[in-house]
C-alpha cells in the first residue's frame, strides 16, 4: 500500500471515530463491563480475589478480634479432644459467671457426651465448629470441604435433639489458603455453606502472666482442651474479670443476631449443593 493510500485510510478512520463520538455511539466507561469487587477484573462474578473480602459490615472475612472500643472479650476452646478438660472449662464458666465459645471437631461430638453438650448449649455458652476432622481446609476439593464444613451441623443437631445453627467457624491451623497461598476457593465454599466469617484469634499464650497484658478490648482468646491451657485460663480469667473485661460468646462479640433454634434437624446432602458448585 502506498503512503498516500495509507494516509487516506487513516484519515477516513478519524472521521468515523469523530462521528461516533458526536452521536454517543462510542463505548464510554459507563458502557464497559463493571469491575468486579471480588477480583478487580471486568466481569468474573464467580472469581474471588486472593485476600479476605470486606463484607457489607466492613469487617474482614477472617476475624481476629472484635470492637477495640468496648471491654468485651471472647474465650474460646478448640478441638475438644480431651472431654474432661472441656467439662472443666464449662464448670469454670459456671463458677465465675461467664460464657465462652467451644469449637469442637465434628468427630468429637459423641453420643456419650450428649449431656455435656446439651448443658453447654443450654447455659448460654456457644458451640461453633472446628470442621469435621482437623485437616487443612484450604487444600480440600469443594465436595470434601463442604462435607467437612456441614457434617458437624448434622452431628450436633442429632446430639442435641433440635436444630442449633452453627454460626461461627474456626478453621484448623487458622488457615484457609491453598498450596499457592490463595484463599479464594475456601472462601467461596465457606460462603456457600453459610459462613460469612471465619474466626481466628489475637491471644493464645498459655502463660497467664504473658497473656494478661496481651488482652485488649475485643480480644479473642484461643485455648485447647488440655491440662496446660486449663491451668492458664484458671488464673487468667479471674485476673481479666478484675480488670473489668466482660466475657461474651464470639457471636455476641461480633454482634450476630440472637440464636434461633428450631425442631427441623439438619441433614447434610451433597446433592443439595452440587447445582451451585
Amino acid at each position: 500500500m502506498s503512503g498516500r493510500v495509507r494516509f487516506l485510510v487513516f484519515f477516513l478512520c478519524l472521521i468515523s471515530l469523530s462521528a461516533a463520538l458526536g452521536t454517543g455511539q462510542a463505548e464510554s466507561l459507563s458502557d464497559l463491563p463493571p469491575l468486579s469487587i471480588q477480583d478487580g477484573t471486568a466481569g468474573g462474578d464467580e472469581a474471588l480475589r486472593p485476600s479476605p473480602l470486606p463484607l457489607p459490615d466492613d469487617r474482614p472475612f477472617i476475624i481476629r478480634f472484635g470492637d477495640r472500643n468496648v471491654p468485651r472479650i471472647a474465650l474460646t476452646m478448640d478441638d475438644c479432644y480431651e472431654i474432661p478438660f472441656v467439662r472443666k472449662a464449662f464448670e469454670l464458666c459456671g463458677e465465675l459467671g461467664i460464657v465462652m465459645t467451644f469449637y469442637p471437631l465434628g468427630c468429637m461430638l459423641k453420643e456419650e457426651d450428649r449431656e455435656l453438650w446439651q448443658a453447654i448449649a443450654d447455659s448460654g455458652c456457644e458451640i461453633g465448629t472446628h470442621t469435621l476432622y482437623h485437616n487443612d481446609i484450604g487444600k480440600m476439593d469443594k465436595a470434601t470441604l463442604l462435607r467437612n464444613l456441614l457434617k458437624p451441623q448434622e452431628i450436633l443437631d442429632s446430639l442435641l435433639g433440635y436444630h442449633y445453627p452453627i454460626r461461627s467457624i474456626r478453621p484448623p491451623y487458622g488457615n484457609i489458603e491453598d498450596e499457592n497461598g490463595n484463599p479464594s476457593r475456601a472462601v467461596r465454599v465457606l460462603r456457600q455453606a453459610g459462613f460469612d466469617h471465619v474466626v481466628n484469634w489475637d491471644v493464645s499464650q498459655t502463660d497467664p502472666w504473658k497473656a494478661l497484658p496481651a488482652v485488649r478490648n475485643g480480644s479473642i482468646l484461643l485455648y485447647h482442651a488440655r491440662w496446660k491451657d486449663m491451668e492458664c485460663i484458671s488464673v487468667l480469667v479471674p485476673e481479666l474479670l478484675k480488670k473489668g473485661f466482660e466475657f461474651v460468646t464470639v457471636s455476641e462479640l461480633l454482634d450476630f443476631p440472637p440464636l434461633a433454634t428450631s425442631t427441623d434437624l439438619y441433614t447434610y446432602r451433597l446433592s443439595d449443593y452440587q447445582g451451585r458448585m
